[in-house]
């Protein structure tokens, strides 16, 4: 996404904090506000399609068999856990076992 873009070159660090869409300056002195303002509503215009690109920069492989090592370590631990101390079904258990390792890989941004 083009705005994403141009605010990272306009220097801002921009990154997903659950669902919120975080700008944080790193610039060095102040950010010019007439060259932001219209950065920021056209990122608030089109929320949805800025957090599909971020999540997608900073989420696991649709299959899970590429997935890195740890993190299907972590994956199969988690719906195992919910399938037997939690008593979900299998299915259940391992959807949302996979919703919650995707959620914390976004979390800290896919560094492992």
């Amino acid at each position: 996404m083009k705005t994403l873009s141009r605010l990272q070159a306009a220097g801002y660090q921009v990154q997903l904090e659950g669902e919120e869409i975080v700008c944080r300056w790193q610039g060095s002195g102040k950010p010019d506000a007439a060259q932001v303002r219209p950065l920021i509503e056209e990122l608030r215009i089109h929320k949805d399609e800025a957090l599909e690109a971020l999540r997608s920069v900073h989420d696991l492989p649709k299959a899970l068999a590429d997935w890195p090592e740890e993190w299907q370590e972590a994956y199969i631990e988690r719906a195992a856990i919910m399938e037997y101390e939690g008593g979900l079904r299998r299915q259940e258990a391992e959807q949302r076992g996979e919703e919650l390792v995707r959620e914390q890989y976004r979390q800290i941004g896919g560094r492992t």
